[in-house]
């Protein structure tokens, strides 16, 4: 990480309207793996910058310097600085600021500027959950027909599952968490996605698999409140 963090830094230099980029995911936490993982950046943007101005001079050097890791894509999510005072109400509502925050802050690396993880609110987990199982129904519905998004949907829906249970988000405490649960389809799923993304079923298998495990973490929540 060294390596890349010196390549971009070499490279990119100051870029206008850029307030931070930040390295975070699985390349931070050590369970990154060649040809089935992304590598995750997050450009904080002044207010007044024009994001596809940024992202264009940001871009080429990050897919330049993360070449040799040989990611499955480059991801550059972006936000407004003023909007992580609260990004689920006033920006995007990235998982990684929102449902996955904690793995972010314990997991990231700040290339350029200023780390921004103080700005942040920490939101509750349980009171954010209905939000991100109703984002991942619409998500459902939208990309319906498109395969490669189904993948990623049960990808995602089988690693929140885990991290319900009290898995972290590393591949092999999602991969023990889903065996523990014994729930076949998902470690299908998730075991699949290990071996480099080869998640090869019907849309229907991933429709419906979506639907139950979304219901079924529903009403997970739904118990936990009331006994609580």
């Amino acid at each position: 990480m060294i390596g890349l963090i010196n390549c971009i830094r070499r490279w990119l230099g100051r870029v206008p309207g850029l307030h931070s980029l930040i390295l975070y995911g699985s390349l931070v936490r050590g369970d990154y793996l060649q040809g089935t993982s992304d590598v995750d950046f997050f450009a904080v943007l002044e207010d007044d910058a024009k994001p596809e101005k940024v992202i264009s001079k940001v871009r080429p050097v990050l897919e330049e310097c993360t070449e040799s890791l040989k990611p499955v894509e480059v991801d550059i999510a972006w936000e407004w600085l003023s909007n992580l005072h609260d990004p689920l109400n006033l920006g995007y509502p990235y998982k990684f600021l929102t449902v996955y925050q904690a793995d972010f802050r314990e997991n990231h690396l700040v290339v350029l500027g200023e780390d921004i993880t103080e700005l942040l609110p920490e939101y509750r987990v349980e009171d954010i959950l209905p939000g991100r199982l109703d984002s991942i129904l619409r998500n459902l519905e939208r990309f319906s027909g498109n395969m490669k998004m189904l993948h990623i949907l049960a990808g995602e829906t089988a690693r929140l599952m885990a991290f319900l249970h009290g898995s972290s988000l590393r591949k092999g405490d999602v991969l023990e968490k889903l065996e523990e649960l014994k729930d076949e389809e998902a470690l299908k799923i998730y075991r699949s996605y290990l071996m480099g993304r080869k998640m090869e079923f019907s849309g229907r298998f991933l429709r419906d698999f979506i639907t139950k495990r979304v219901e079924r973490m529903k009403k997970l929540k739904a118990t936990s409140r009331t006994s609580s």
